[in-house]
């Protein structure tokens, strides 16, 4: 049987609105504090601001017109779709409520194996997205994902049977059993960190408690995790216990890799004119396993490549990760969407030209 990727995360549904409301407020607010100072240069005060602010918020219009559509998103359904975009086969594990049956039929369109979605009787968590010039900005429903629960999922071990990797993105009490589970049955393991979830050490702790294969993480969730910013030798020593591979994503300034005896660094080529990042790190990290999937055999292979024995080896293993991993996510920022192996193949060539 064909081996597969498991991905364990969020399918949510997510209303998308373009509107030109955030920019409106910020012309409407730059204008006015524009005009005080030039007036009133040294009457201006904390409180003052406050009122300028909330006058430029008050005279924008109360109902605001905009484009909008329902789409499918999350963690889960963002790695998997771009797995199986890049022929990767994928089973997603994942919780959904009433009314998503549509996710699921375009997902297996896809090619997606969805088998081990299920259902529940709770109203689907819809997560609202306004996108404008400005920048994008996602209302997460909170109350109800935490309804849409992992814990009472019943996933046979025949399910583990042929797969290589299995990715929980991101790790959470939700899924934290069945990533051991795959964990027993000796797959390459990975997760994502997101203070969303795990906004301390100490959650973390609870969460992961053997040594994982490989994890991923945004510079900037580390800092909230650890209640301020510091040097990346600094975030790896509160971080090196939980995975042999650590990866650190930066944003504008590239990734980094760490291991214990090695770090890489790879930059990032992105444009500057764009600021909609979202789903960019979900597409790192695809990205990353999808190539890892392609090169190493299975979880044996990657631990010899781990010891010292095999730096060099393991350090050309995730370079090509690294890099792979680099044009996905340049490509997400640029076309805003995720592409296929021939569409990468083109992008990755006019790259190389420029």
């Amino acid at each position: 049987m064909t081996e597969n990727i498991i991905v364990l995360g969020e399918l949510n549904e997510e209303l998308y609105y373009e509107s030109d409301y955030y920019d409106k407020i910020v012309q409407e607010i730059v204008s006015r504090l524009s005009s005080f100072i030039r007036y009133n240069p040294d009457d201006l005060s904390k409180e003052i601001i406050k009122k300028i602010v909330i006058k430029g918020f008050s005279n924008t219009p109360n109902r605001i017109v905009g484009h909008g559509f329902f789409k499918r998103g999350g963690t889960g359904n963002n790695s998997s779709e771009l797995l199986v975009r890049l022929g990767i086969p994928t089973k997603l594990i994942s919780v959904i409520g009433r009314g998503s049956k549509w996710m699921i039929a375009e997902l297996d369109k896809l090619g997606v194996n969805t088998t081990n979605i299920s259902q529940i009787n709770e109203v689907t968590p819809v997560n609202t997205i306004i996108k404008s010039k400005l920048i994008p900005k996602i209302h997460i429903a909170s109350n109800l994902k935490r309804k849409m629960n992992f814990y009472e999922l019943t996933v046979e071990d025949n399910e583990f049977e042929n797969s290589k990797i299995i990715f929980s993105t991101p790790i959470s009490k939700n899924n934290k059993n069945l990533l051991e589970k795959g964990l027993e049955f000796g797959l390459i393991t990975a997760f994502g960190i997101m203070s969303e979830t795990t906004p301390s050490i100490e959650h973390l702790e609870l969460l992961i408690d053997k040594r994982h294969d490989i994890f991923f993480l945004n510079l900037k969730d580390a800092f909230s995790i650890l209640k301020g910013e510091c040097l990346i030798n600094q975030v790896d020593s509160n971080f090196k216990n939980y995975a042999k591979i650590r990866v650190y994503l930066t944003g504008k300034n590239g990734s980094i890799v760490k291991t214990n005896n090695f770090g890489l660094t790879f930059p990032r080529v992105e444009e500057e004119t764009r600021i909609d990042l979202t789903g960019v790190d979900d597409c790192f990290a695809a990205g990353f396993l999808a190539k890892m999937f392609e090169l190493v055999k299975d979880k044996r292979t990657l631990n010899q490549l781990v010891a010292r024995e095999e730096v060099e080896n393991l350090k050309e293993v995730l370079r090509l990760c690294i890099e792979f991993a680099t044009n996905i996510a340049t490509y997400k920022i640029i076309n805003l969407s995720t592409p296929t192996r021939k569409e990468l193949d083109e992008f990755t060539k006019n790259i190389k030209k420029e």
